[in-house]
């Protein structure tokens, strides 16, 4: 478990090079010269919002399986032709 979480980690961390957030952090420090506080500081907050859309993906796909299953019930004990 530990370790799918830190290749899963490391694959996000991978994909989010590059884009604005690290654009912003690299402004940021060169700003403020403090990079280990502002980079520990997008860390967790990248985290945080990671957390919460795995969190929030998790209810969607709840809720379209149970979508799913009443309209497949609707479907199924419907009357046919009006």
């Amino acid at each position: 478990m530990t370790t799918a979480f830190s290749v899963s980690a490391l694959v996000v961390a991978l994909a989010e090079t590059g884009d604005k957030t690290q654009l912003l952090s690299l402004l940021r420090a060169a700003r403020f010269r403090k990079p280990l506080q502002i980079s520990l500081g997008i860390l967790v907050v990248t985290l945080a919002n990671h957390a919460l859309a795995g969190a929030v993906g998790e209810r969607v796909r709840i809720a379209a399986a149970a979508t799913f299953a009443v309209l497949g019930l609707v479907a199924l004990f419907a009357p046919y032709g009006g």
